[in-house]
C-alpha cells in the first residue's frame, strides 16, 4: 500500500484506529450521568441541576433598589439587559453575605425572566453517575432542606441537590418590596 496517496493514507489510518480502539467503551457501555453546578450556601455545600441554570457570572456592577428587602441586592446591566440580583443566603438563611462583592452570580429563570442569585462561592461543574444518587439527604440547614429532595454521594462526599425551581415557587420571592 502506497500511503503517499491520500486515499491509501486514510485507509491505513482507519485500520490503525480500529485496531487501537479495542477495549474502549462503546456507546451502549457508557453510564448515564447527572450534571450540576456546585456552590456554597452558608455552611452547606450544595449542587443544582444544570437544567435550572442559565449561566454563571462574576458579580457585575449593580444599582441598589430602594424600598426592597435586604436580600434584594439590586439590578445590573448585563449585555444590555436588566438582571435583578438577589442574595441567596439572605433570602434563605436570613443573613446577608458579608463579602457580597466577592460573590458569584448563578443566573436562573424566574417566571420567564433571568434573575441573578448571588452566592458565596461556586465550585464548578460536577458529574455524577446515576447510581451515585441517594434519597438519604445529609444534614443541611433547616431553611435549605425544603429545597432539597435528593443527593449524590461521590468519593466520600455528599452533595445535596438544591432545586432553584422549587425555590422560585416560594411566595416570598414575589414579595421583595418592604
Amino acid at each position: 500500500m502506497d500511503i503517499n496517496h491520500p486515499f491509501d493514507f486514510l485507509l491505513d489510518l482507519e485500520q490503525r484506529c480500529q485496531a487501537n480502539a479495542a477495549g474502549l467503551p462503546t456507546l451502549d457501555e457508557t453510564e448515564d450521568e447527572w450534571v450540576g453546578i456546585g456552590f456554597k450556601l452558608g455552611d452547606d455545600k450544595l449542587i443544582a441541576p444544570m437544567s435550572e441554570i442559565e449561566e454563571i457570572l462574576e458579580l457585575p456592577e449593580f444599582t441598589y433598589v430602594p424600598g426592597v428587602k435586604s436580600w434584594m441586592v439590586g439590578v445590573a446591566n448585563v449585555r444590555g439587559g436588566l438582571l435583578p440580583l438577589m442574595d441567596l443566603k439572605g433570602f434563605i438563611l436570613g443573613e446577608d453575605l458579608k463579602q457580597r462583592k466577592n460573590g458569584k452570580v448563578i443566573v436562573i429563570n424566574y417566571k420567564g425572566f433571568n434573575t441573578g442569585v448571588v452566592v458565596e462561592e461556586v465550585y464548578g461543574m460536577k458529574h455524577f453517575l446515576n447510581k451515585e444518587q441517594t434519597s438519604q439527604i445529609p444534614a443541611v440547614h433547616e431553611n435549605v432542606s425544603k429545597y432539597v429532595a435528593m443527593a449524590f454521594n461521590q468519593e466520600g462526599d455528599s452533595w445535596p441537590v438544591f432545586s432553584f425551581q422549587s425555590m422560585t415557587q416560594d411566595e416570598r420571592l414575589a414579595q421583595a418590596s418592604l
